[in-house]
């Protein structure tokens, strides 16, 4: 048998480690809901504390919910608002969403509430992506691509588009010959 047990390691290694990031997305959401329904006009004393508590645990954790929100992807759109600075005016303020996940401006909230669902939505695929023998297939034939993918190079660039293309060629012409090689033994 020797070490093919390892092939089936990492389907649920990336399986768990998805699945993870995705509860703790859905974590954030919820104790999100909480601390809103804490704020708002009317709310019986319980729900206040249980709003102050997730105040306390998104104001702890609120660089880790961006790193894992950025991390699947997403990205948090820059919304504007107004601020009041005295006798009738504002001045245009710009705000990440994920940075100010406390900020009660419903536009900001409903766009960080939007881009945590999809984060979370992303790892949710993702994880049950880890057992599809397809996803694993394309993984393999399309390796160099997927590797500058991890790597995050700079795709706008045309060199860089074209550098990708061509290792993406030799590797397949690689890999065909070693199959060949292993097809006449």
């Amino acid at each position: 048998m020797g070490k093919w047990y390892i092939i089936f390691i990492i389907p649920v290694v990336r399986f768990l480690l998805n699945i993870n990031n995705c509860l703790y997305l859905r974590k954030a959401l919820r104790l999100h809901g909480d601390f809103l329904r804490g704020r708002l006009e009317g709310a019986k004393e319980k729900e206040k504390k249980k709003g102050k508590k997730a105040f306390k645990w998104i104001e702890a954790n609120q660089m880790e919910i961006k790193r894992r929100v950025l991390n699947s992807g997403a990205k948090g759109q820059i919304k504007s608002y107004m601020k009041p600075v005295g006798l009738g005016y504002g001045k245009p303020e710009h705000v990440n969403p994920l940075d100010n996940l406390l900020f009660l401006n419903e536009d900001i909230l409903e766009s960080a509430r939007s881009t945590i669902s999809l984060a979370k939505g992303h790892y949710w695929t993702q994880a049950w992506l880890s057992f599809n023998p397809l996803f694993w297939l394309e993984m393999i034939v399309f390796l160099p691509r997927e590797i500058s993918k991890m790597i995050k190079f700079d795709k706008s660039s045309k060199l860089v588009q074209n550098v990708i293309q061509i290792v993406q060629l030799v590797y397949w012409g690689i890999s065909i010959l070693y199959i060949i090689k292993l097809l006449n033994k």
